[in-house]
């Protein structure tokens, strides 16, 4: 149960990221990424480390985590096109992965409206709606699973 609520937690950092982003660094901002530029540096760093430990020991998630962690170690100030390219392959292999494990796979249609956003309005307004999409699917998936356990568990009479 303590490892639902550390989960929870982590999804909700990566949910204000964007946020914060947006009231810190204002509606033109370029990406998240470049967040790196800025005096929110150490919270990107700190929500990349805990989502990328997050997907790296969730099941289908581990290219993702491994991604996640390349492209933030891999910063847009010294290594912008292998960051990029890490960036890029990160949200390809979430899409993958959503795609690949079927459970609530309609999310897909929402990840694509993302990356639509994204050449609409930019960037950052595309990572930012990829970013929610991610959210939510795992919240989704996290309360789930849980519910499922919580079945379970009441069924064998276990408190």
């Amino acid at each position: 149960m303590k490892d639902f609520y550390i989960r929870i937690l982590v999804v909700l950092l990566g949910l204000a990221q964007p946020i914060v982003i947006l009231i810190v660094c204002g509606v033109d901002f370029h990406s998240i990424s470049a967040s790196w530029f800025t005096c929110l540096q150490p919270l990107f760093i700190f929500t990349n480390a805990l989502t990328s430990y997050y997907f790296y020991n969730t099941n289908n998630w581990r290219l993702s985590g491994i991604l996640l962690l390349l492209l933030t170690a891999f910063s847009v100030e010294s290594y912008l096109v292998l960051h990029n390219i890490f960036a890029i392959s990160f949200f390809v292999s979430c899409f993958y992965s959503i795609f690949m494990l079927r459970k609530f796979r309609f999310y897909i249609i929402f990840y694509v409206i993302a990356v639509i956003i994204g050449i609409l309005k930019g960037l950052f307004w595309g990572e930012f709606a990829g970013v929610y999409v991610l959210s939510l699917y795992h919240v989704h998936v996290l309360l789930y699973y849980n519910s499922l356990l919580e079945k379970k568990t009441n069924k064998l009479g276990i408190k």
